[in-house]
């Protein structure tokens, strides 16, 4: 039996640089008894004999000590300056949001492209690339799959118009407006609400801001939802919000359950795909645990299974297929008795069927010192949980 029973995120692009740092790391995951690296790698088939170097090097270290490396992707969220870099070009690849924005078209904080994980394409290639990445980096245990969900978010600003002036007049509820930083990186939003205190003089008192950030409801994935579910949507609803509203009043379960099958669907796909590369490769996943992200710093209250219901996240039904071979959960920003809670829940749902990587940050923000990192993993293993995912490395390592 191994006794490495932790794992860690790597990133390579200021870790693991020489055969100084591989074997630093090394050093590190034995004093922690970290079984697992899973280091990031790119899967838009970009890669130069340096990063090759560096993964067999990392690999053979690893290897000799009974550590096994995962190559992590980004699976269905793609980030890039400039569409001509993306792994697919067709803007029907990527999801529509609640508003009937694309990505394609407008990505998340400029840099942002969604994947619709139901668009065949999407279902060729990710798994493709999945299967090239064991080729092309022989010494990988196996795949890592990272953003294998849905993005989701509700945006809200707030505004105080005070002192607008005569421009308190223009905002009215429902039309969009667009914010553009310097860098040219648009956003757009739709007024939820504009109160005045006067007109004349213009005295305001508050514009929000909103955006919904839920998707996919493209005219496929809307169609794909009617043959899913049997349920029409009415013909009298002719834009994209229309739609998106009425499927998230009326029916939110069906949509939740079409949605989620559709993501259990690829990461079957990609089983298969590494399968017929290599039997012997694992396949694992981050998994999410709640939104909205970092809720308990903001005293708002969780949302039980909002990871399948706002993500598309039926993980459990991944382990019960047998997709997945271990998971780490993203149990990140809360207090230990919180943390505690959802790990306990995690390890229910995953029934003991595979290994639970409770999965820990330490950023500059959100600090956890050597205390409080006993109290984490003394949950973890209370819990059920095999260990601690630590994210990542380059934060974690000064301090253990």
């Amino acid at each position: 039996m191994n006794p490495l029973h932790n794992a860690v995120w790597l990133y390579l692009g200021s870790e693991a640089r020489n055969a100084e740092e591989i074997a630093a790391l090394a050093d590190w995951c034995e004093r922690n008894r970290v079984g697992k690296v899973i280091v990031y790698l790119s899967m838009d088939g970009r890669r130069n004999e340096s990063v090759i170097d560096r993964v067999a090097m990392l690999t053979e270290a690893c290897a000799s000590r009974n550590i096994e490396v995962h190559g992590m992707v980004s699976t269905l969220i793609q980030r890039a300056d400039d569409r001509s870099s993306l792994i697919l070009q067709d803007k029907d690849c990527y999801c529509v949001d609640a508003h009937g924005i694309s990505t394609f078209e407008e990505p998340i904080t400029g840099k942002g492209f969604v994947l619709d994980p139901r668009h065949p394409e999407v279902i060729r290639t990710v798994p493709a690339k999945c299967a090239e990445l064991l080729r092309t980096f022989p010494g990988l245990s196996g795949i890592h799959l990272d953003f294998i969900r849905y993005y989701h978010y509700e945006s809200r600003l707030e505004i105080d118009t005070k002192s607008a002036g005569h421009w308190i007049g223009l905002p009215k509820a429902g039309q969009p407006i667009r914010l553009e930083t310097a860098d040219g990186i648009r956003t757009t939003y739709f007024i939820e609400q504009a109160s005045n205190v006067y007109n004349d003089p213009p005295i305001g008192d508050k514009l929000v801001l909103a955006r919904s950030y839920r998707y996919c409801f493209c005219d496929d994935c809307l169609s794909g939802f009617e043959r899913h579910s049997g349920l029409a949507i009415p013909g009298t609803l002719d834009d994209t919000a229309g739609k998106a509203r009425w499927l998230l009043e009326r029916h939110p379960a069906e949509w939740a359950e079409y949605r989620a099958s559709i993501v259990t669907d690829l990461v079957g796909s990609i089983r298969e795909a590494i399968r017929e590369e290599r039997p012997d490769a694992s396949l694992s996943a981050a998994i999410w645990y709640n939104a909205p992200y970092g809720n308990e710093l903001r005293g708002e209250p969780f949302l039980p299974d909002s990871e399948y219901e706002c993500f598309g996240q039926k993980w459990w039904e991944w382990v019960e297929r047998g997709y997945v071979d271990f998971v780490c959960p993203m149990d990140y920003w809360m207090k230990p008795g919180s943390f505690g809670g959802i790990v306990d829940g995690q390890i229910r749902k995953s029934d003991g069927r595979v290994p639970v990587y409770a999965g820990l940050l330490k950023t500059s923000e959100f600090e956890i010192d050597r205390n409080g990192y006993e109290e984490y993993a003394r949950l973890a293993e209370a819990g059920g949980a095999a260990g601690i995912c630590f994210f990542h490395y380059g934060s974690w390592k000064q301090l253990l």
